[in-house]
């Protein structure tokens, strides 16, 4: 059973069914279109002012809402750039989060900060990036917030989400495009998904093809030819989703995948892609016995836990790392145990891994030489 409450995409679901909806919804697209052409055309001419940082920037983005993979490329990419050196540092705009947009957070050791000055995935993206000591800069003005990046020592700026946010130069931008959402099927919104025209792709530098483990390959093929129209000179990786491990938040210890293949569940989520989530726990054989979907960035109360917990029979409650930063306090009392948070890494194919990071090489050296 799938209990979703009502959510902006049911509305418009609902619109669609009648040629009256259908009809308002076409004519809000129309104007939704003509307003993103004309913010475009105000930065190309100069009439809107677009302004630089003395760093490399690379922005991870996309052309349509909901979840295409942008935070867990982003945190791959941070990591390895960790590793090998650099100082990165990642920038956000921290949707719905309390504190005034334009206002600056910044995530970092030794840094105060609470869930309603960063928002739920500022704030999962710090966690993911703690160890490795990457800071989360969060601000709807990324150029305010990439100087206070720069103070902090950083090196190259990763820019998490953001393609339709031209008030910040970048040196690439990387577009994310879900496989198992093609724009090619899409309308603009509020009609689709699509937050610009499928055109927009001709600005990538690289299109990531995510969630290649739900479709065929015929379905990719078809789209990288697609992609590939729109923009011959884009690298195009094709990666997937994998399940990485459970996090027993009560214990903060990882829950080793087989500890509950093939056991039943309940999963609650607000993301903007929830059945991806449902697919990658029924690939464990776990048998969902309850669903909840709530609208994306949900903020939990304590009574839709409690329901939760009562309607759940004793068993586990399964949710994402984003999810679980909107857990309200008092969570564990009203939930008990039984609570796991289900993480999953992104896996590049053939050599697309290989690929993005000799993007990421050449935007942060530009004078190293393009390989092959």
């Amino acid at each position: 059973m799938t209990n979703t409450p009502l959510s902006p995409e049911k509305v418009r679901n609902a619109l669609r069914r009648h040629l009256p909806g259908r009809l308002l919804l076409s004519s809000l697209s129309l104007v939704y279109a003509a307003a993103i052409k004309t913010r475009k055309g105000l930065y190309a001419s100069g009439a809107l002012r677009s302004r630089s940082l003395p760093a490399p920037v690379i922005c991870f983005g996309n052309i349509s809402a909901g979840g295409t993979g942008k935070t867990s490329t982003v945190v791959a990419v941070a990591r390895e750039l960790a590793l090998s050196g650099r100082k990165p540092a990642v920038l956000i705009r921290g949707y719905r989060r309390a504190a005034r947009s334009s206002s600056v957070t910044v995530l970092a050791k030794g840094r105060s900060f609470s869930l309603a000055q960063t928002g739920d995935e500022a704030l999962m993206l710090y966690r993911m990036l703690e160890d490795s000591g990457v800071p989360v800069v969060v601000s709807s003005d990324r150029y305010r917030a990439g100087l206070a990046a720069l103070e902090l020592g950083a090196d190259i700026l990763l820019m998490d989400d953001g393609f339709q946010h031209f008030a910040l130069k970048r040196d690439a931008d990387v577009v994310l495009v879900n496989a198992t959402s093609p724009f090619s099927e899409d309308r603009v919104l509020p009609y689709g998904n699509l937050r610009e025209p499928a055109s927009g792709l001709a600005r990538a530098a690289a299109v990531v093809i995510t969630h290649c483990e739900q479709v065929s390959q015929s379905a990719i093929d078809d789209l990288r030819a697609e992609i590939r129209d729109i923009n011959p000179g884009a690298r195009i990786i094709e990666s997937m989703h994998s399940p990485e491990k459970f996090l027993d938040p009560a214990t903060a210890r990882p829950v080793d995948l087989a500890a509950i293949h093939g056991r039943p569940a309940v999963a609650l989520s607000a993301i903007g892609d929830p059945a991806s989530f449902e697919a990658a726990l029924g690939k464990l054989k776990i048998e969902l016995r309850q669903i909840w979907r709530y609208p994306d960035h949900h903020a939990f109360t304590l009574a839709e836990l409690a329901s939760a917990h009562q309607s759940r029979g004793g068993l586990p409650l399964i949710t994402t790392y984003k999810d679980f930063a909107r857990f309200p306090q008092g969570w564990q009392e009203t939930l008990k145990s039984g609570v796991l948070i289900f993480s999953v890494k992104i896996v590049f194919l053939c050599d697309g891994w290989k690929n993005l990071m000799r993007l990421v090489e050449r935007v942060s050296s530009p004078a190293a030489p393009e390989q092959p």
